[in-house]
């Protein structure tokens, strides 16, 4: 059996955001294992899980990248060097405010206010390194929702 292998861009926050998003999924990204969940008094340790258990595989985290294969001739060193590269000459981005959005079937913190900044950042990520992205075989687009998904663009 073929080993499948993906990649993702994303941006771990840390601090009280982090803690808290930690807690509420019952996974911390960073150590890598469970943390005791909890929620708001309001609602019930039940529906926490059960509107937790998917995004929890993911822990707190901004997809910045969503997940790809590497391109034929591309390496993880190269993608990496290329992140580091980037990393460096990219300035922050900030979000006046947070607020709870429904993206899909997910629950999100989406930014209030003007957000072109992050936009423009997120847009310059996936485009500057998109050389590193594989088009998407048969069997990944058949696994995918058809509403949205658009055509890869030719390399």
């Amino acid at each position: 059996m073929e080993k499948f292998v993906r990649f993702a861009i994303y941006y771990l926050p840390s601090g009280p955001l982090a803690e808290r998003g930690a807690a509420w999924l019952g996974w911390d990204v960073n150590s890598g294992g469970p943390l005791a969940q909890r929620g708001p008094d309001t609602i019930t340790q039940s529906v926490i899980t059960e509107v937790t258990t998917r995004p929890g595989r993911y822990g707190f985290h901004a997809t910045l990248k969503p997940p790809f294969r590497l391109a034929r001739g591309a390496t993880l060193a190269e993608l990496n060097a290329a992140c580091a590269d980037m990393a460096a000459s990219l300035s922050v981005a900030e979000a006046p405010g947070l607020s709870v959005s429904h993206i899909g079937p997910f629950l999100a913190l989406t930014a209030d206010g003007d957000s072109a900044a992050i936009s423009a950042l997120a847009a310059r990520i996936v485009r500057d390194l998109d050389r590193f992205r594989a088009p998407p075989d048969p069997a990944e687009i058949a696994r995918r929702p058809a509403g949205g998904l658009t055509e890869p663009p030719e390399m």
